[in-house]
């Protein structure tokens, strides 16, 4: 299959920009982990883009954040990388590397101090903080200095009681009331742990760094917490109920055709519940899809676009559901036209496809189950041949990953 490899950006030397900072008049400053970056982040940041009118919104992911010694934190490039991605569409958004390139913990304090130093004296900084935190700033370090060096914007929700902070802080902090948006980077982190979605928590393009990078999941490319009983009842809301059972069905016929010819049937089980998962999505939203998921499609695919069900199904697997694994996403993806150097899995999941208890009858699915018991190969060259025979028959395009899994198929039943 054609694979076009995602190039996110390489990192630039902090003294580019530095330039801005040179004639800045007004600029507004957001440090934090951004462990990831989230939409009530850059809502906040937008809050205080239109209130306070400043230049720039600097996003500043911290290094090594002292307040966070009592858990592991994401490497902080990945964490760079997702704040660009979320911010990089809008003009006045920015993100900054003065925490990542100064050694050492990193301290509020010191890179407002050193914004201060790249910024002309008669600069206007904000320093943006969520109110419920505000508290915390009098166990920081140099408090005094950090509001002598900036005016500090509280971000709160409506509601927030402000009277503490300004008795606390005698005017020193501004208080901006923000519409709630309830959403953490706690959460987000647990469900990517648990495979399930953070659509609408954080932008697409962070949530699809987090998917190719497989933040926040072990490495083995499932989910520590993957579910199949919970994966399997969302399918069975979403699919028909004929969908379904052809479903469990697939489930059943690829976990004994692993036993007894040697494939990982665990894996085999996960890559038979989602090896139909986008079969039924509209032939636009199959194109739109391909699209969006940058699958590459060749003539034959755009002509008869539910052969692309397969490709999308693996993607889906792996965005919707979870699962990165590479074996188990290339069986759900040459399913339905194997390719030419099928694995024991890939034929264990293409071959239970078409013997599925379920399946209702049709030309040759006798033979192909009698030849299942003997041989996972000689049974799909029948069956791959019966397709490809009905499908010419019809006058249907056939594609070259069917005719090369039947050549090497051949050579070796």
């Amino acid at each position: 299959m054609l694979h076009f490899p995602r190039v996110y950006f390489t990192i630039q030397p902090m003294s580019r920009e530095t330039e801005f900072f040179k004639s800045c008049r007004r600029i507004a400053l957001m440090g934090g982990t951004f462990d990831p970056i989230h939409y009530g982040h850059l809502a906040a940041a937008e809050a205080v883009l239109q209130a306070y009118k400043p230049q720039r919104v600097l996003f500043v992911p911290s290094a090594a954040p002292p307040h966070k010694k009592n858990r592991a934190v994401t490497d902080a490039e990945h964490r760079y990388r997702m704040a660009l991605l979320a911010t990089a569409a809008h003009p006045a958004f920015e993100v900054s590397r003065l925490e990542l390139d100064r050694p050492g913990p990193s301290y509020t304090v010191d890179t407002v101090r050193e914004l201060r130093s790249l910024c002309p004296p008669a600069a206007e900084i904000f320093f943006i903080i969520g109110a419920d935190t505000a508290e915390e700033i009098k166990t920081w370090k140099e408090p005094e200095t950090l509001l002598a060096l900036c005016e500090v914007v509280a971000v709160t929700r409506p509601g927030f009681k402000a009277d503490a902070l300004a008795r606390d802080f005698k005017g020193r902090v501004r208080v901006l009331e923000t519409p709630a948006i309830d959403i953490s980077g706690t959460e987000i982190r647990r469900r990517a742990a648990a495979g399930e979605s953070a659509r609408y928590r954080v932008p697409p393009p962070v949530a699809e760094y987090i998917r190719d990078h497989r933040l926040y999941t072990n490495r083995a490319g499932i989910p520590a917490g993957f579910d199949f009983e919970s994966a399997k009842a969302t399918l069975a809301d979403r699919l028909s109920p004929d969908r379904f059972r052809h479903t469990l069905g697939v489930i059943e016929a690829a976990e004994e055709l692993s036993a007894r010819f040697g494939a990982d049937a665990g894996k085999a089980r996960i890559a038979a519940l989602l090896h139909d998962c986008a079969k039924e999505y509209s032939n636009g939203k199959k194109r739109a899809l391909c699209q969006l998921w940058n699958i590459p499609t060749d003539d034959i695919l755009l002509a008869q676009i539910d052969l692309a069900h397969s490709l999308l199904s693996a993607e889906s697997a792996k965005r919707d559901y979870g699962v990165y694994d590479g074996e188990i996403l290339q069986a759900i993806r040459y399913h339905t036209t194997g390719h030419g150097a099928m694995t024991a899995l890939d034929k264990a999941v293409m071959l239970a496809d078409f013997i599925e208890p379920y399946r209702e009858d049709y030309p040759g699915l006798g033979e192909i189950r009698e030849l299942s018991r003997i041989s996972m190969e000689e049974a799909l060259v029948y069956g791959i041949t019966s397709v490809i025979q009905n499908n010419e028959d019809r006058k249907r395009l056939i594609h070259p990953w069917s005719k090369a899994a039947l050549k090497s198929l051949t050579s070796k039943a």
